[in-house]
């Protein structure tokens, strides 16, 4: 009630900031500020993804979801609302970093985020870039990275501008949101609030359990402002706060003995100053990031183990810009105070200097080229240097081709090294260099990207229930000795108009082999074959589509035993969206969504099935 009572208030208060708004339907120009600019600039050679306002209110059920449809990204889930991971390209989820505003929010612990704490719809875009050339975020993003992003708009008049959406679904699912906005000339004012929460008990098809003890609810707050100083110069701020609980199913045989819960909180803070002049722009940020969990293995009981983290970090950037050649060259330099700990480990800290230094040029137009070095200077390892080279060569007006390498580096986390009962002090950092070829074309109506790339890593760092022969059946993580994937992706858009029919289709389709050069077998829950495509059809105020996923079996053992696997499966997803409401200033749209079309059972962890055929209503006003 008091999550639903803070949400309440924050609607409120935005109906009445909107009462007091007249500027609604004003065009005039914007200056949009993003506190991500390396994103836009550093990605020569690389596949960048940008998943549009269209394509993320179709999936507002969870970032899982979100990602799993529109991306070639493969999601492990531990059933419905439970634990989340990604991982690119056969790579482990800790070489998958997510970027929130330009900083790496990954765990301390973990190494890794997990997605079904993200709220989808708070975020201002959302884009995917895949490949290993991300050294301005880190040098251990080997697969790829994951950007979040707050934009902030700077408008010449006052404006005003309100989004909700409610939602309502099978098994007692609800989800809440609204954002409010205001922009002048001087000032740039973006608040969120978002409530999920779900009872979660959908029957298990072929038996005769439900989904016991799997509800979840979260609450997350944002704010995020930004200030006109002067003509070269704003202050930025980004705040995110999140507060989530979740009970842990069962697992078949007996899914009823589930008695666990686990709770998560998040602050994240970040403080921007930019200065951009005609050679030289500066920019300096301020960050402090705190996570906390707690696990109650008796969900009645007040004990719970606990684990924290907190991280300091600050960064400078010097970027000179030799215009009349259309090159740059920037310097990034960071420092990173991180602490860690749980109630079973006590408190460890890591510190870290890094440098990098990008350089940039476009030359003809024709050919885009970027060279990037990184150096870190860790407490608790010694750290080679690093680094990126990207290439874009036009071929034609719509062909392109593009081609990029890296060498990437990953210490242990705080859990693979001190996890009580399953941590490994042994360890050691794992290498990993590669590289991509791709060739693409793009028009107003269509474009396609094909690549293949190729992936050697050495002392990869993997947990496998089998990999200490002292601690049998117990998950520990190792170092394997190499492990080499390659493989092809394919990225196809499609968006035509005719009078007033629009038609929009996109498709992701990977292939990976991710081999363990010690065994010549694929490393486990890797998936060879992963497709998804989505097909809309616009009529004026009406609005249908059509999801489809495909994702191949996976092996859960290092002998790739056929015994153990998690089989293929194939599942859709439908809706429609009608405009009841379409103004200039004012659009209130009602959509239903069908999950699951065609009622399939399909698992993502072994024993643990996935939803049936599910219901999800949603309101969605923009005013």
């Amino acid at each position: 009630m008091k999550h639903k009572a803070l949400f309440l208030v924050a609607s409120i208060f935005s109906t009445l900031s909107f009462a007091q708004s007249d500027s609604l339907v004003n065009r005039l120009e914007e200056v949009v500020v993003t506190a991500d600019t390396k994103l836009q600039v550093h990605s020569v050679g690389y596949k960048v993804e940008r998943l549009t306002d269209s394509v993320i209110l179709k999936n507002t059920e969870s970032f899982t979801n979100l990602l799993r449809f529109n991306t070639p990204i493969y999601l492990r889930e531990y059933g419905s609302g439970g634990t989340s991971s990604a991982s690119f390209r056969g790579t482990s989820s800790s070489n998958t970093a997510v970027i929130w505003n330009g900083i790496n929010i990954n765990s301390v612990n973990s190494g890794q985020t997990g997605f079904n704490s993200l709220t989808v719809t708070l975020f201002d875009g959302i884009n995917v870039r895949s490949g290993g050339g991300s050294i301005e975020y880190g040098s251990g993003a080997i697969g790829g990275t994951i950007h979040l992003n707050d934009n902030l708009k700077f408008t010449q008049n006052k404006r005003f501008k309100n989004h909700t959406l409610f939602s309502v679904g099978s098994y007692n699912t609800y989800q809440g949101l609204h954002k409010l906005k205001f922009s002048n000339k001087k000032i740039v004012i973006s608040a969120g609030a978002s409530y999920n929460s779900s009872n979660n008990d959908y029957p298990w098809l072929n038996t005769d359990y439900k989904n016991t003890n799997g509800a979840y609810s979260n609450l997350a707050l944002n704010f995020s402002g930004s200030f006109y100083l002067n003509k070269q110069s704003q202050l930025n701020f980004y705040t995110a706060n999140y507060r989530g609980e979740r009970f842990f199913s069962g697992e078949l045989p007996n899914p009823t003995t589930a008695n666990d819960k686990y709770q998560d909180f998040s602050n994240r803070n970040l403080l921007v100053y930019t200065n951009k002049g005609v050679a030289f722009n500066h920019e300096a940020k301020l960050a402090y990031l705190t996570q906390e969990y707690r696990y109650f293995a008796d969900k009645n009981s007040s004990n719970f183990n606990f684990g924290k983290s907190k991280r300091m970090l600050v960064n400078y950037n010097l970027k000179y810009s030799f215009n009349k050649i259309r090159a740059s060259i920037t310097s990034f330099s960071e420092f990173e105070n991180i602490y860690g700990s749980t109630d079973q480990i006590s408190e460890q800290n890591r510190r870290q200097f890094s440098q990098s230094v990008v350089y940039n040029q476009n030359l003809q137009q024709k050919i885009a080229f970027e060279a990037k070095i990184r150096k870190d200077f860790n407490t608790d390892y010694s750290v080679p240097f690093t680094y990126a080279l990207g290439i874009n060569y036009k071929v034609h007006s719509s062909w392109f081709l593009r081609v990029n390498g890296s060498k990437n580096y990953r210490v242990p986390t705080y859990n693979d090294l001190y996890w009580p009962g399953q941590g490994n002090l042994d360890l050691i950092p794992e290498i990993a260099a590669q590289g991509e070829l791709g060739l693409g074309f793009k028009n107003n109506k269509f474009s396609a990207d094909l690549g293949v790339f190729y992936i050697a890593t050495k002392d990869k760092i993997v947990w496998t229930p089998n990999g200490d022969e002292d601690r049998p059946g117990v998950w520990v993580p190792i170092n394997l000795s190499e492990v080499n994937n390659k493989g092809a992706e394919l990225a196809l858009s499609y968006n035509g108009t005719f009078h007033n029919h629009k038609l929009q289709f996109n498709l992701n389709y990977s292939y990976t082999e991710a081999i363990d050069a010690s065994t010549n077998k694929q490393t486990i829950y890797t998936p060879k074959h992963l497709l998804n495509f989505n097909l809309s059809y616009n009529y004026k105020r009406f609005l249908g589509f059509y999801q489809q996923l495909y994702n191949g079996k996976v092996y859960t053992t290092a002998s790739n035993s056929e015994d153990f696997i998690v089989p293929d499966y194939a599942i859709a997803n439908a809706g429609i969206n009608f405009k009841i409401l379409h103004t200039n200033a004012n659009t209130l749209q009602l959509g239903v969504k069908v999950n699951n079309l065609f009622n399939k059972y399909y698992v993502i962890q072994p024993r643990r099935p996935m939803p049936n055929r599910n219901f999800n209503i949603n309101v969605n006003y923009t005013f």
